[in-house]
């Protein structure tokens, strides 16, 4: 497993976790106090996910525009060693 790969999993592992503590979290009728701090924090989390996604995607797509482009180019390139 690659560390993007381990990296989304542990994020999105957290996220879900932490919804379904707020959902229980919910059945104990907390104050309405208590229960925005829980669902901001839960939010929090949860878009903390979404940028970590975007930022390992932004990243992929990066390392792969550059081998593509590496591959597409090395005919055009010269040969070294003989001239």
């Amino acid at each position: 497993m690659t560390w993007k790969k381990l990296v989304l999993s542990l994020v999105w592992g957290l996220a879900i976790l932490a919804w379904a503590a707020l959902f229980a979290y919910q059945g104990t009728d907390p104050m309405i106090k208590d229960w925005t701090i829980a669902v901001t924090g839960v939010a929090i989390l949860t878009e903390i996910a979404f940028w970590a996604t975007a930022a390992i995607l932004g990243l992929t797509i990066l390392e792969s525009r550059k081998r593509v482009f590496g591959f597409l180019s090395r005919p055009m390139r010269r040969k070294q060693g003989r001239g």
